[in-house]
């Protein structure tokens, strides 16, 4: 308990998502300086983890820690938010207010107006009411990144965002030009490459967590997953509905909101999967492939009782009158 007081905010657990960001930019810096002398698969599998990294980075620690700072001591938190943004290659800050926006607009269709209030909506590119084909948003998806506001809204916010920004950028950019100039093979080769392919990774799983729920719905507009190796290793980000129903509650507690908007849930219908959210196209595609047996199933019975019907003759009412 006193360790929780001194250092963490809410619970000493939160002591493990912010080693594994520490341990994401470790990744990345052990890759760098083993570069030129590590064996072409060493640095394959070096490539698919930082690649991996970025999705359950962005998708976990940076995401809790947005709504749900770890430490007690501010200026540890700035500390962490200067930390993330090198691993993650984005202002912390910037990731901050556009995910904020997010849940303002809940993944919203688009108003009369023609487009949407949450900026990364799978709907704000899409044809007409239709969200947006799964590729683009995933592939083009991070060129859009709508900075102009972001700035807008951390202006709003004042000095004290906008120095952690300051600061946030400059270490970031430090970085990238000691890995451009001390190996720029690296650099253009293994970090650009691994960075952009895993924020395509991000924009793709941020598609699962809604594809196929219904906006406007507050009860059904996110996707949930309970399957437990998948939340024990993205800290309950799979329990999407009930973090968008109470974006606040810290990750610790998602079972709790489970329990409580359970009977809700059932009534929306909300959507829910087996398997990770990264396995929703399969999952659309068994259960399409379970449906057609079943009917075809059905047509075989039915033409087989017809068949077996066939051949009897209608019964006699006058007699049984």
């Amino acid at each position: 308990m006193v360790a929780r007081r001194l250092v963490f905010r809410y619970t000493r657990y939160d002591a493990i998502p912010a080693l594994c960001a520490a341990g994401h930019l470790a990744l990345v810096l052990v890759s760098w300086l083993a570069f030129q002398t590590s064996p072409a698969w060493a640095l394959g599998l070096a490539f698919g983890a930082v690649v991996f990294c970025y999705c359950w980075n962005v998708q976990s620690i940076s995401h809790n820690f947005i709504h749900n700072p770890f430490f007690t001591n501010e200026w540890w938190n700035r500390a962490f938010s200067v930390l993330e943004s090198a691993a993650i290659g984005i202002p912390q800050t910037i990731y901050h207010h556009y995910h904020m926006n997010h849940h303002w607009g809940d993944n919203d269709a688009k108003g009369p107006d023609g487009t949407t209030r949450d900026w990364g909506s799978t709907y704000r590119h899409g044809k007409g009411s239709q969200p947006e084909a799964f590729w683009s948003y995933c592939l083009i998806g991070f060129f859009r990144f709508e900075l102009r506001p972001c700035f807008r809204m951390i202006l709003r916010y004042g000095p004290r965002h906008v120095v952690l920004l300051l600061a946030e950028s400059l270490v970031l950019g430090a970085l990238w030009l000691t890995l451009l100039l001390t190996n720029w093979r690296f650099f253009l080769y293994f970090y650009v490459p691994s960075y952009y392919l895993g924020w395509a990774l991000v924009y793709a799983h941020t598609y699962f967590l809604h594809y196929g729920a219904r906006p406007g719905d507050n009860y059904a507009n996110s996707v949930s997953s309970y399957h437990r190796l998948y939340n024990w290793m993205f800290f309950n980000n799979g329990f999407h509905q009930e973090h968008h129903w109470d974006p606040k509650v810290h990750w610790t507690k998602m079972l709790q909101v489970r329990e409580e908007i359970r009977p809700q849930m059932m009534i929306h219908k909300t959507r829910v999967l087996r398997g990770p959210h990264i396995t929703v196209f399969l999952e659309d595609w068994l259960n399409r492939g379970k449906k057609m047996r079943h009917a075809a199933t059905t047509q075989l019975d039915t033409r087989a009782i017809g068949s077996q019907t066939q051949g009897l003759s209608e019964p006699d009412l006058k007699r049984a009158a």
